[in-house]
């Protein structure tokens, strides 16, 4: 976009010229019409090079602002991002407990960035992050302790969204009413203040990027029967060739690295409902990546900025990216990728903030999930 810029600039110079020597007597008005070639061009050298423009670099423009800028193309392509449970809080009953988010956040000060730090260089990048937002962000107290757990953060931990470069928070899942239906519209609150779009137990977020409509669905897994009818209605009524539906679920066995019959049931009815992507969370390990019907189904994105647990044994998790292009009036999927990461800079413990993997480390993420996605060919 440079080069389209600078033929802008340069056609306004020339237009301005000749406007400029237009205005003196009537005889060189006349003749403005028949000018010599390479006159404007001399023009231009007589008065200098033009003022330069202020040029963002391509790392500190924001995501709207590439988006505005490629929504002119005629065929504009989306990458999207997703990332699993981000628990940016802890259990109440150990907020304060040795080595928890809670007290991680105290030691760095309270440095809201710290969390995606490690990750966002790569999500700034994309056009559309998606994360699973698992804990309340809210000072609601309890009525009485919960044998359970109770996630809670602050209020303002709602901007580590922000600063992660994460746009789209699903919060339909199990942890969302851990502090009622209080802790609940407190949170969705807290993150809609951000900026960050919201959806699940009813809510939709909807956005145009590069001017192809985004439509994130939520839902929390069971037994298929009891949702399948209004995800079904729900993925039909938004569904166009124009635009691009997302479904998320948070569905399957805690541990488990295998998708059940449920959360495949499920998964294949979204995109034979018009779903162009399911993602998929709860189980807080990775599992298989499914392509069905020329779409794909990412059973379950493990953990992410997890504080949930101050030393999970299984640190593995991925950052999935997928890149839909508009063809002749439909959005259609390009590529796809998995990129392997953990969910901490060191692995003797969590410290909350995930980082890409390289090396023998990335290539053994890499096999494990090959292995679990060829797997689903047995369904």
């Amino acid at each position: 976009m440079k080069l389209a810029r600078s033929a802008l600039v340069l056609t306004a110079v020339v237009v301005c010229a000749a406007c400029t020597e237009a205005q003196g007597t009537g005889a060189e008005a006349q003749g403005a019409g028949e000018e010599r070639p390479g006159a404007a061009e001399k023009r231009i050298e007589e008065r200098g090079p033009a003022a330069p423009s202020m040029d963002l670099t391509e790392a500190s423009r924001s995501k709207k602002e590439r988006a505005d800028e490629t929504g002119l193309d005629e065929e504009p392509s989306l990458r999207i991002s997703a990332v699993g449970d981000c628990t940016i809080g802890t259990d109440l009953k150990s907020r304060w407990g040795v080595g928890s988010f809670h007290v991680e956040m105290q030691e760095r000060g309270g440095d809201l960035a710290y969390p995606f730090s490690g990750v966002v260089g790569l999500l700034s990048q994309d056009d559309l992050t998606i994360a699973n937002l698992e804990t309340t962000l809210t000072t609601h107290e309890p009525r009485e302790p919960s044998a359970g757990l109770q996630f809670r953060g602050d209020p303002a931990w709602a901007r580590m969204l922000v600063l992660g470069s994460v746009e789209a928070v699903s919060v339909a899942n199990n942890h969302a009413y851990d502090l009622g239906r209080v802790g609940f519209e407190d949170t969705v609150r807290a993150v809609q203040a951000q900026g960050v779009g919201v959806f699940g137990f009813g809510l939709v977020d909807r956005r145009t990027i590069k001017g192809i409509e985004v439509v994130n669905l939520g839902y929390t897994g069971g037994e298929p029967s009891s949702i399948m009818k209004d995800m079904v209605r729900s993925v039909s009524r938004e569904k166009r060739p124009d635009n691009l539906v997302i479904v998320s679920f948070h569905w399957g066995g805690e541990g488990v690295y295998q998708p059940n019959g449920d959360q495949i049931r499920l998964g294949r009815g979204a995109i034979d409902a018009g779903a162009d992507l399911v993602l998929g969370h709860h189980p807080h390990v990775i599992q298989g990546i499914e392509t069905y019907r020329g779409r794909e189904i990412v059973y379950s994105l493990g953990n992410f900025v997890f504080g949930g647990h101050s030393n999970p044994e299984d640190k593995d998790t991925i950052i999935y990216q997928a890149t839909f292009q508009r063809k002749e009036g439909r959005v259609v999927p390009k590529e796809s990728q998995a990129i392997p990461a953990r969910v901490s800079s060191v692995p003797e413990r969590n410290d909350y903030r995930p980082v890409l993997l390289d090396g023998a480390e990335k290539a053994r993420v890499l096999e494990k999930l090959r292995g679990y996605s060829a797997a689903l060919a047995m369904h």
